[in-house]
């Protein structure tokens, strides 16, 4: 209460006088906007507009349209699948260090911690060599948006493991605001055969999306970002399936003579089986038939056209892959032309998205930030292009002659083989000298 002769004054402004007034209507405006409703009890602003009692509702990705499990199920759809193990390859293909971020400058200690992050990368899991545990990680991010990482850690609290848990078993659950409880509140449930099993703070485990969208909850991955067109494909290869197993149209007919009545011609049919049936070289001889007898063929429906092809460069399209084994012959620079597009607008953005998260593990659970993760640079299938591309590097000093052969797996040469080239390039950190992953 305020004290004797005080005034209560509120510290919430009003609207109905004063300048705010004046601005959004004056008395002297003709049409004016009017005043906003003032709000009734004042909340911090949400970044998430959640159903009341969200967190009540255990189960992963309810209220959405797609369950987990249905894009689980979508994602087995052929043309699905391959494109999710060709986008895995992409990035399996590629190798990676772990160097300093000033690499002009390296302490005494860089060596040993490099070498200590190389080792926990090289099998994350203790289980795992890192391409095969990337796989189980890529999976969850192309099919369900939901990639998730269990953090590991010894008794005194060091990082010792990264455990890939399946993204479709954790449940969200948000603050009053709509975000993200922090530490140490938990921030994921798991969900056990219909039971909450654990809870996590956002300490304990990195969840990932690559495509969150605003006012939702979960990301969209490019499995959902098909459904519709998976839906069509499904109903497609059924279709072309039932040609194959319960299709009623023969190759043709044969019109036989006006005069023979049921009987015949079903003497006719069966005769004429018993002679062609299971005889495939009886079906290349001449056979006799009866005068005025006509051979009528049926047109085949298309097993596969346009409609395929257009199919397929969407779910390519929503892969960033190009479509070119699945489409007509087109010329070689087109090809390559597509070829390059997918490896910028697919592989790139998946390969930057995995840096950022070893780069938080490095800086946040290591206390290393001044290390970060490098992919290496991908090498060209033609080796007369990779020759050129080694020769000029070697010209501008990026790479050293032995960085080269350490990449093709020969040993470095001694100081006399060394090629003038490579003698007069100044002096750079050799890549080869930090602590390469073992090749699974």
């Amino acid at each position: 209460m305020p004290p004797s002769g005080g005034l209560r004054t509120s510290m919430s402004f009003s609207l109905s006088t004063g300048p705010l007034r004046s601005s959004f209507a004056p008395a002297s405006a003709m049409f004016s906007p009017g005043l906003p409703t003032p709000p009734f009890d004042p909340q911090p602003v949400r970044s998430l507009d959640f159903e009341s009692g969200i967190n009540t509702v255990y189960t992963p990705r309810a209220g959405t349209a797609f369950s987990f499990a249905e894009l689980r199920a979508f994602a087995n759809v052929e043309p699905v699948r391959l494109a999710i193990e060709t986008a895995k390859d992409q990035i399996e293909a590629l190798d990676w260090i772990i160097k300093p971020r000033d690499a002009r400058h390296i302490a005494p200690g860089d060596l040993d911690r490099i070498a200590q992050a190389t080792t926990l990368f090289r099998r994350p899991d203790g289980c795992h060599p890192f391409a095969t545990w990337l796989r189980l990680l890529l999976e969850d991010l192309l099919v369900l948006d939901a990639p998730a990482i269990e953090k590991r850690y010894d008794q005194a609290g060091r990082l010792v493991g990264l455990d890939v848990a399946p993204g479709d078993t954790f449940k969200l659950l948000v603050d009053q605001t709509g975000r993200r409880p922090r530490p140490p509140l938990p921030a994921f449930q798991q969900v056990i055969k219909g039971i909450v099993w654990a809870e996590l703070s956002a300490d304990e485990l990195i969840y990932a999306p690559r495509n969150p969208r605003p006012n939702h909850l979960y990301g969209m991955s490019p499995v959902e970002q098909i459904v519709v067109t998976l839906n069509t494909v499904l109903r497609r290869q059924t279709a072309q399936l039932g040609y194959f197993t319960e299709g009623n149209v023969p190759a043709g007919i044969l019109n036989v003579p006006s005069s023979w009545g049921p009987d015949a011609i079903r003497t006719m049919q069966d005769a004429w089986d018993a002679r062609i049936s299971g005889d495939a070289a009886g079906k290349s001889k001449l056979q006799w038939v009866p005068a005025e007898t006509r051979y009528q063929p049926f047109k085949d429906s298309p097993l596969k056209d346009d409609f395929d092809e257009w199919l397929a460069r969407i779910v390519c399209y929503a892969f960033s892959l190009p479509p070119t084994p699945l489409i007509k012959q087109m010329n070689r620079s087109t090809a390559e032309t597509d070829q390059s597009r997918a490896a910028g607008e697919g592989a790139a953005p998946r390969m930057l998205w995995w840096k950022r998260i070893a780069d938080g593990v490095l800086a946040h659970d290591l206390g290393w930030p001044d290390l970060e993760w490098s992919w290496a640079d991908a090498v060209d299938l033609d080796p007369m292009v990779q020759a050129q591309i080694d020769d000029l590097n070697i010209k501008n000093g990026s790479a050293t002659v032995d960085e080269i052969r350490d990449r093709r797996g020969l040993p470095p040469l001694p100081p006399q083989g060394q090629s003038p080239q490579a003698q007069s390039s100044p002096a750079q950190p050799a890549a080869a000298s930090f602590p390469h992953p073992e090749t699974p």
